[in-house]
């Protein structure tokens, strides 16, 4: 718990230091920053932590990802479960991009109709999902897929060919 609360402060401090540095340059007011991770912090110690008087309170039994989205043109704190196929339509919603050709896999979070549900690493079902059909979780169990695989194969960047290959054989981490 203390390296997790170690490796938190240090975060906060560097993330503070950035948005500092964003604003004596003047630039903070035209920037828009964005903040996640690849997977939550705590692995196979967080059930440990849920037990733990210093941990009760503090650490969820829920696994998370983070998403702060810093100087947001929408303000607002979303409580309700979105996967990571959601960030790239929220990003391009606030910036505006509508028209942008390739709008993701997953759904905006200030859509409206987006359902509050996410499918997990392990292909399953997060949320709220009372009202969605078999044809959606099917969807969202691909897109969850493709979307993994876009990330461990870097495929916006350069691309590792011994996981893509791997991803691509298996269709699981």
């Amino acid at each position: 718990m203390n390296d997790y609360m170690t490796m938190a402060n240090y975060t906060d401090r560097a993330i503070g230091l950035f948005i500092e540095r964003l604003k004596q340059s003047g630039i903070l007011n035209n920037t828009m920053v964005v903040v996640t991770g690849d997977h939550e912090g705590l692995a196979d110690a967080r059930s440990m932590l849920c037990d733990t008087k210093a941990g009760k309170g503090i650490v969820s039994d829920q696994q998370f990802t983070p998403l702060i989205i810093i100087n947001s043109p929408v303000g607002m704190r979303y409580e309700k479960v979105m996967g990571q196929v959601d960030i790239y339509p929220t990003l391009l919603s606030l910036l505006g991009l509508d028209n942008y050709a390739w709008k993701g896999l997953g759904r905006s979070i200030l859509d409206p109709d987006k359902k509050a549900f996410a499918i997990d690493p392990n292909y399953k079902v997060v949320g709220d999902a009372g009202d969605v059909s078999d044809e959606e979780l099917r969807f969202a169990k691909d897109a969850w897929t493709v979307s993994d695989m876009i990330i461990r194969c870097d495929y916006l960047g350069r691309m590792n060919e011994a996981v893509c290959q791997k991803s691509a054989f298996t269709g699981r981490r």
